[in-house]
């Protein structure tokens, strides 16, 4: 089932480890108050998640309105946080590529958006 629903895997650095994390918790909270099991066929399932100009991008199956609530949260926080490692963050661009990185991970040549 994981190769079927996410087929590349997650598309993202470490540094948003705790934040996917987070927000998976999160997720199965909000659907086991709607009553679904873990394992059900309309239980919220991840199908991509990836950094899409330098934002976490969760996307998925069998989601609600507070379930698409909570990623545009993550998404949101993800802004601050470096993709690398977690720690706080900024945007940057190098060459028009976006990325959310702490003066450590910056890649050589990039500046603040």
């Amino acid at each position: 089932m994981y190769r079927r629903k996410l087929p590349f895997g997650f598309e993202c650095g470490d540094g948003w480890f705790v934040l996917l994390w987070q927000l998976s918790e999160r997720l199965d909270a909000q659907a086991r108050a709607a009553g679904l099991q873990l394992g059900a066929h309309d239980h919220p399932c991840a199908t991509q998640v990836k950094s899409k100009f330098a934002r976490l991008r969760w996307y998925g199956d069998h989601l609600n309105e507070a379930m698409d609530a909570l990623i545009e949260e993550a998404g949101a926080e993800s802004g601050t946080v470096c993709e690398t490692c977690g720690a706080p963050g900024r945007l940057r661009v190098l060459q028009h590529r976006y990325s959310i990185a702490c003066d450590d991970h910056a890649p050589p040549g990039s500046h603040p958006a």
